[in-house]
């Protein structure tokens, strides 16, 4: 007899009818290679082997699975859902304390800082097809008459002539 690999199993003809009283009892493979210390494959390779695997084991009894307890139905109703509400959004900051990504659709987009980081933006509701505010847009837009213009220099130069879109000055 050759000496047998490392892994291989030694089928003597005692366990060879284990293996063939347990398969026709209608055990599973899988089973019979947990009692042998075996793995499934060499179980169904060996039933192969001997012609036992093909042959109908209908007549053998089979024990049939473990009946699973049959829940109940719920019969009662279920509560209607609730209507989604969205998140509240974060709060605005004050108005003039807006950084630039705090700014949305619709706020005044007046510079309120000095210059120098952090910017910061006024934020209120804009003037209609303005992108600030009524009074940052008065203050954008308003710069008087000519004539009060004209008036303010005059003053200004002490009464000395000069050349203005109105006219000369005297």
């Amino acid at each position: 007899m050759r000496p047998l690999n490392p892994g291989e199993f030694d089928w003597t003809p005692a366990i060879v009818e284990h293996l063939s009283t347990l398969w026709l009892s209608g055990i599973t493979g899988g089973e019979i290679g947990h009692r042998l210390g075996v793995s499934r494959s060499s179980v169904m390779g060996k039933l192969r082997r001997l012609g036992l695997l093909c042959r109908d084991r209908s007549r053998v009894p089979i024990k049939p699975p473990p009946q699973i307890p049959q829940m109940r139905e719920n019969k009662r109703p279920l509560p209607p859902p609730e209507p989604y509400q969205a998140p509240h959004p974060p709060p605005l900051p004050p108005i003039g304390s807006f950084a630039l990504l705090d700014l949305r659709n619709g706020h005044c987009r007046w510079p309120c800082s000095d210059g120098f980081p952090p910017y910061k933006f006024c934020g209120a509701p804009q003037a209609s097809q303005s992108s600030y505010c009524e009074f940052h847009f008065a203050l954008a837009h308003n710069r008087g008459s000519q004539r009060d213009y004209d008036r303010a220099a005059e003053q200004a130069l002490g009464g000395k002539l000069f050349a203005s879109r109105a006219g000369v000055m005297e």
